[in-house]
């Protein structure tokens, strides 16, 4: 098979060539495979990424000018890089596929409350948790991890998460 430059693909690209745009695709795969790897993405958001890779390949092609100094796999790689950066730093600032945030702390406050009230009936009388609630303590305290949660209780992560916020608030006013 003959192989096409990346210069040669652009111009056919521009040209309407969806082969040219196919090629292109399985020609940067591998590199955004590779960059997923070393950025350390969690096996479950592999995919998320490899579909982000994809978009912003579409996106440098657009934006490529071919003029520039760069080549084009560095232009690509950079802005490749910048994007996943950008989803991780979003990530850590939100709950979506992160475990529980505080949990350490949470679970270490729920310790605490044990050895004060030995009785989990007791505490769940005392804080007066909704049934949901209820659940997803008794789950947390189990050591589910909060996909499984959702999978059980057939609800959103987030729903977890502010259920764990409420949890955690009424258990801090009940030890005061």
């Amino acid at each position: 098979m003959y192989q096409y430059n990346d210069y040669e693909l652009l111009y056919l690209i521009y040209e309407n060539d969806d082969t040219a745009l196919d090629i292109m695709f399985q020609k940067y795969i591998p590199l955004i495979k590779a960059r997923i790897r070393g950025f350390r993405i969690k096996p479950w958001n592999y995919e998320d990424f490899l579909q982000e890779g994809l978009l912003v390949l579409n996106k440098a092609i657009q934006t490529f000018n071919p003029e520039s100094k760069k080549t084009f796999n560095k232009y690509f790689d950079l802005i490749l890089q910048r994007k996943f950066i950008q989803i991780l730093r979003k990530e850590s600032h939100h709950f979506y596929d992160v475990d529980l945030v505080g949990i350490g702390d949470t679970l270490a406050e729920t310790s605490r409350v044990y050895e004060e009230f030995p009785d989990f009936g007791e505490i769940l009388g005392r804080c007066k948790f909704s049934d949901f609630e209820s659940r997803v303590l008794e789950l947390l305290t189990q050591g589910e991890k909060i996909k499984d949660i959702t999978d059980s209780l057939s609800c959103t992560p987030k729903q977890i998460y502010d259920a764990n916020d409420r949890i955690r608030r009424k258990i801090k006013a009940t030890k005061n």
